[in-house]
């Protein structure tokens, strides 16, 4: 990112000192090694009672062999829980106002490694869950990266500094400010690495997964004063 031009702001006390406001950032990819996926159930049954307890089944027995898969219970929490009514239709498609049955919707949030995304894929849809809803990859140690990331964005705001003040023939005399502008780990769930291909029951083998790399991003502002 280029930095400023210098802006002649002469201090109260020198007036042959100079502000520079620089822009530092620093980019990295990284292999994900914590992932997150949001997956669940809906059952519709002519009463609330009914779809509650299909809903109960599935989900009862989509637990189970999460565990099976050595998932501990505290990485399978349920993210959302809904029951509502299905309302008939006429013949137009317009909703009329007479229930004809209820959903039941369950989702959970499990967490695991990338390399047991399909596996946990495979499990939910085979016990009975109809909804993948959402699949995240990140790093389990994320501030400590981070971290590091605004360090290298500040040593990079500096290298600029510095190299402004050879160039008016100055140096760098005071750090006035430091600003955080910007720090993200953008997931493949949004990007173009990410790749997921429901199993059925002709395919063989374990669902496909690809987890990519994430993108982490520092960005931030310095105004250092020149002599």
């Amino acid at each position: 990112m280029t930095a400023a031009l210098p802006a002649a702001s002469a201090a109260e006390n020198n007036p042959n000192s100079t502000e520079v406001l620089v822009r530092g950032s620093y980019q990295q990819e990284m292999t994900p090694d914590i992932a997150y996926i949001n997956l669940g159930t809906l059952t519709e049954a002519e009463t609330v009672a009914a779809a509650q307890t299909k809903n109960a089944d599935i989900m009862e027995k989509l637990y189970r062999q999460l565990k099976e898969l050595a998932i501990k219970s505290d990485y399978i929490k349920t993210s959302y829980y809904e029951v509502t009514p299905v309302y008939k239709t006429d013949d137009n498609g317009r909703r009329l106002q007479t229930i004809r049955g209820y959903q039941a919707t369950n989702n959970l949030m499990v967490t695991t490694s990338p390399e047991k995304i399909g596996q946990v894929i495979d499990t939910a849809l085979k016990a009975g869950a109809n909804q993948v809803n959402n699949i995240r990859f990140g790093k389990k140690e994320e501030s400590e990266a981070k971290n590091t990331a605004l360090s290298q964005a500040v040593r990079d705001a500096m290298n600029k500094a510095e190299s402004i003040a050879a160039t008016l023939n100055k140096r760098v005399v005071r750090i006035k400010s430091v600003n955080e502008s910007n720090i993200s780990i953008l997931s493949p769930e949004t990007g173009s690495h990410f790749r997921l291909a429901i199993a059925n029951d002709s395919m063989a083998g374990t669902t496909p997964v690809s987890a990519g790399l994430l993108q982490l991003t520092a960005n931030v502002q310095v105004v250092v004063e020149l002599e």
